[in-house]
């Protein structure tokens, strides 16, 4: 059988390279700070909740009428659970 061998060495400056990366993922992270404080100020307007992040929106508007019927929904279904385990 033939042993044949491929021996490479090179030797390569990474250093511009590395300085390259290192901007690059300094700019990065000032994007990511820029577009936190723009999501924040963008809440405020929106009206977005900042707690854990849950968007809280009110589509309905609820009268008078409205409540009614719905707590006389709620009312016997209350009665009925309430007769089940008493």
């Amino acid at each position: 059988m033939a042993n044949n061998k491929l021996k490479i060495n090179i030797d390569a400056d990474t250093t511009e390279a590395l300085k390259q990366m290192m901007e690059v993922t300094e700019a990065a992270n000032d994007c990511v700070v820029a577009l936190e404080k723009l999501e924040k100020v963008m809440g405020k307007f929106t009206g977005k909740s900042e707690l854990d992040r849950i968007t809280v929106k009110v589509t309905n508007v609820l009268d008078g009428k409205n409540i009614s019927e719905a707590v006389s929904r709620i009312q016997p279904t209350a009665n009925k659970i309430v007769s089940r385990t008493c």
